[in-house]
């Protein structure tokens, strides 16, 4: 009775040591290992940094954020913006090898364009703003931001591209020029709408961070770019579109 007690604890002890080996098996080879990841940025002087006095801009910020996730070891980025682009002026960049390089590596592609096409409608109209060319331009505009999307995609299918909006920089300093508020509303909702045709696309809409009053100023000296602030508010809109994803598949 005694040995056969003893006979089947034995076999109890032999089967739960192997039962524990075979589960600590399976948890490590369940751990995924840190990711190398590369953003990628294209556009104008919002994506270029221009204003922040640390010079990494939303995309540098963006790049902090991820470094610090226990599933990333590094973060490379690439960033082809030129401060003064147009969407005629970011197609033709677009063409450049160096930046068709960069794109096909790319995990994430974060871009900012039109404003500038936009203020160009308010330089060549200032002194009789009304919307009617606002709207010609526009249509300009979602035919060219089309164009952009194609082309970047033919670079990189799969890399998440998000698209940060563009904002009113005169809503405090130039109030009188209430055309702008809607101008930029109705420019943003037609990027939208390409952007939903596009796969993997994602808009951060950043036009309320600039229209609401705040005691700590978010537009640098120039008056118009964000400063170091008023980066970190769309760095943090940026990032809530990633936040809570699965980082793409290598």
């Amino acid at each position: 009775m005694n040995i056969r007690f003893i006979t089947v604890m034995m076999a109890l002890v032999c089967l739960l040591s192997a039962c524990t080996e075979w589960n600590a098996g399976v948890e490590k080879t369940s751990v995924s290992p840190k990711r190398d990841i590369v953003i990628a940025a294209v556009g104008d002087s919002l994506t270029e940094g221009v204003g922040d006095q640390e010079k990494k801009g939303y995309v540098g910020m963006v790049a902090d954020e991820l470094e610090s996730r226990s599933d990333v070891k590094s973060v490379t980025v690439k960033n082809f913006a030129v401060k003064g682009s147009r969407t005629d002026q970011l197609l033709e960049r677009l063409k450049d090898k160096e930046v068709q390089e960069g794109l096909k590596d790319a995990d994430y592609i974060l871009f900012t364009i039109g404003g500038n096409d936009l203020m160009k409608v308010v330089r060549q109209n200032f002194a009789h703003l009304t919307l009617t060319p606002f709207r010609a331009e526009q249509k300009l505009f979602e035919k060219r931001f089309s164009n952009i999307l194609a082309e970047i995609r033919e670079q990189n299918a799969s890399a998440e591209l998000i698209y940060v909006s563009m904002y009113n920089p005169f809503k405090f300093t130039l109030s009188e020029l209430r055309e702008v508020d809607q101008v930029v509303d109705e420019w943003n909702e037609g990027a939208e709408k390409r952007l939903k045709k596009v796969s993997n696309t994602k808009m951060a809409d950043i036009a309320d961070i600039f229209e609401e009053y705040s005691d700590e100023k978010k537009i640098a000296e120039d008056e118009f770019h964000p400063n170091q602030y008023g980066y970190s508010l769309i760095a943090k809109r940026v990032y809530e579109q990633i936040k809570n994803e699965d980082l793409p598949a290598e």
